[in-house]
């Protein structure tokens, strides 16, 4: 069972990273770094943040957030502001230009996979979406091994 599993591993890793890469390639928009999309999804969802907490979640040091979310903050994508709770600490917050950019990348992306989709056979989509929920599982345990490490 366990070369089984190791083996799915194995051939699931290279796919979903090159679906991820080919999905980002072929969308134009402005292209965002992995962290700076991942900053940009995270406070959309979780709301605004301070840059300790995100340098937390992205696993990186408060220097390299302050420069990704600087970054992110030219393109208009994101502000700044005092944590009202503490005048030393920043909020990092999306703008509504980070919010509409958002809106528009997500649409063409699942543009993209809704013209690959449409290209394989009925069994092939009926396949993938068969899998689905086992692959939002695998994300699930992702955000348990995260809270785990935050609650430490």
């Amino acid at each position: 069972m366990t070369t089984k599993v190791a083996d799915l591993a194995r051939r699931l890793r290279p796919l979903v990273f090159r679906l991820y890469y080919l999905v980002r390639r072929e969308t134009p928009q402005v292209r965002l770094t992995l962290t700076q999309g991942s900053v940009l999804s995270e406070l959309l969802t979780g709301g605004p943040r301070r840059m300790s907490t995100l340098a937390d979640l992205e696993r990186v040091r408060t220097p390299t957030m302050t420069d990704v979310v600087r970054r992110l903050d030219r393109l208009g994508l994101v502000s700044r502001r005092r944590d009202p709770a503490d005048g030393r600490a920043v909020l990092v917050e999306v703008t509504e230009e980070g919010r509409r950019f958002h809106r528009q990348l997500i649409v063409a992306r699942e543009e993209f996979l809704r013209e690959r989709l449409f290209e394989l056979d009925e069994a092939d989509r009926a396949a993938i979406e068969a899998a689905l929920p086992a692959l939002t599982r695998l994300l699930h345990e992702e955000k348990k091994e995260e809270l785990i490490r935050d609650e430490r």
